[in-house]
C-alpha cells in the first residue's frame, strides 16, 4: 500500500523525502558533538537570522539596549507616578489603573514575542535537526526518527504554549523575590550604601538569594523549553509529551545538560558582553557629538559609528544564538542515538 505526503510537507522540508537518515555506527562523544555544532554554525548564515529573530523576540533586545538606557531617578519616578498616588488609605485608583495598564502592555509584549520566537524556533530546529536538514556536512549527528507530519503553524503554537507555560514558575519566583528587593531598595533610597554603584546592582547585592533563585528558575525553563521545542518541531509531539520527555532527557544526562548550559553561557558572555560594551561606547560618543559636536562631519561620523556598532552587535547576537541552539540540537541527537 502506498502513502502520500501531507500537503505542505514538501515546502517545509525543501522537497526532500522524509525518510530516516543513516547515522554513525557509534555514538558521538559530547566534546566532538560540541565541536561539530560549532563548525556547522560558521557556514550557515541563514541560521543566524532565524536565531537572532528568536533571541530578540523572546527578550534578547533588552540587554542590547541597556547601554543606551538612562535609569530614572527617584524624583523622576515620583513625577511620573504623581505625588498623590499613594495616600493613607493606600494606592489611588489612578495608580492602580496605571500599574494595570503597564502590566497589560508587558503581557501583550511577552505573548506576541513568544509567538514570533516560536515560529523562528521551529524553522531553526527543522533546518538543523530534521531528516531534510543539511547537517551531515557539518558533522552534526542526525536523529534517525522520522518526525510526525505537523504543520509549521501548529508546531509554532505548541512551542509558544510550552514557553509560556514554563514562564509561570519563573513569574512565581519573581513575585516571591519582589518583597525582599523592595525592602533593600527602600533602605538604599533612604541611606545609600554607595552612590557610585547603580541602584539595581545595590538592590540585587543586598538580597542575592532571590536573584539566584530567579536565575535558576529561568535557566531550568530555558533548558526544558528548548528540549521540548525540538521534540515538537522534529517529531510532532504533544505539549505534555514534549515536556515529559524533556524532563526525562535532563534526568538521564544531568552532567551533559550542565556542561552544555555552562558552555553556552560562557561562550555567549565571552563575545556578547564586549559587543554590548562597544555599542555603549558608540552611543556615548554619538550623544556627546550630537549635543556638543563642533561640526556636522563629527556628528555624521559618530552616527555611522553607532550604526556599525549596532550592526556588529546584532551579528554577534545572531551567531551566538544559533551556536547555542546547535549545541543543544547536537547533544540531543547524540543522546537520542545512544538510547
Amino acid at each position: 500500500m502506498t502513502s502520500t505526503l501531507p500537503v505542505g510537507v514538501l515546502e517545509e522540508l525543501d522537497g526532500r523525502p522524509i525518510v530516516p537518515l543513516p547515522g554513525p555506527s557509534r555514538v558521538m562523544a559530547w566534546p566532538r558533538a560540541m565541536l561539530a555544532a560549532s563548525a556547522a554554525v560558521a557556514s550557515r548564515p541563514r541560521l543566524w537570522v532565524l536565531a537572532l529573530l528568536a533571541f530578540l523576540a523572546r527578550g534578547g533586545v533588552v540587554p542590547l539596549v541597556i547601554p543606551m538606557l538612562v535609569l530614572p531617578t527617584f524624583v523622576g519616578v515620583s513625577n511620573i507616578v504623581g505625588p498623590t498616588s499613594v495616600t493613607a488609605a493606600g494606592p489611588t485608583p489612578r495608580l492602580v489603573a496605571m500599574v494595570a495598564a503597564w502590566l497589560g502592555v508587558v503581557l501583550v509584549a511577552i505573548v506576541a514575542g513568544t509567538l514570533i520566537a516560536a515560529a523562528a524556533e521551529v524553522a531553526l530546529h527543522r533546518a538543523t535537526g530534521g531528516p531534510g536538514a543539511d547537517t551531515t556536512g557539518g558533522g552534526l549527528p542526525s536523529s534517525s526518527a522520522a518526525p510526525a507530519f505537523l504543520s509549521g503553524r501548529r508546531a509554532a503554537l505548541r512551542v509558544a504554549a510550552v514557553r509560556l507555560w514554563l514562564l509561570l514558575p519563573v513569574a512565581l519566583v519573581l513575585v516571591a523575590a519582589v518583597p525582599a528587593w523592595v525592602q533593600v531598595a527602600y533602605r538604599e533610597l533612604l541611606l545609600p550604601s554607595d552612590l557610585g554603584v547603580p541602584l539595581p546592582v545595590r538592590v540585587i547585592a543586598g538580597a542575592p538569594l532571590p536573584a539566584v533563585g530567579l536565575v535558576a528558575a529561568w535557566l531550568a525553563a530555558e533548558v526544558l523549553g528548548g528540549l521540548a521545542a525540538r521534540r515538537i518541531a522534529l517529531r510532532g509531539s504533544s505539549i505534555g509529551a514534549a515536556l515529559k520527555v524533556a524532563a526525562g532527557d535532563v534526568l538521564r544526562a544531568p552532567v551533559a545538560v550542565l556542561l552544555t548550559v555552562a558552555l553556552g553561557i560562557a561562550g555567549t558572555l565571552l563575545v556578547l558582553v564586549p559587543a554590548i560594551a562597544l555599542v555603549g561606547g558608540a552611543w556615548d560618543h554619538a550623544r556627546v557629538a550630537l549635543v556638543d559636536g563642533p561640526d556636522a562631519a563629527g556628528v555624521i561620523l559618530a552616527t555611522f559609528a553607532l550604526i556599525a556598532a549596532w550592526a556588529a552587535c546584532l551579528g554577534v547576537a545572531g551567531i551566538t544564538a544559533a551556536w547555542r541552539s546547535l549545541l543543544w540540537t547536537a547533544d540531543l541527537a547524540r543522546r537520542s542515538r545512544a538510547g
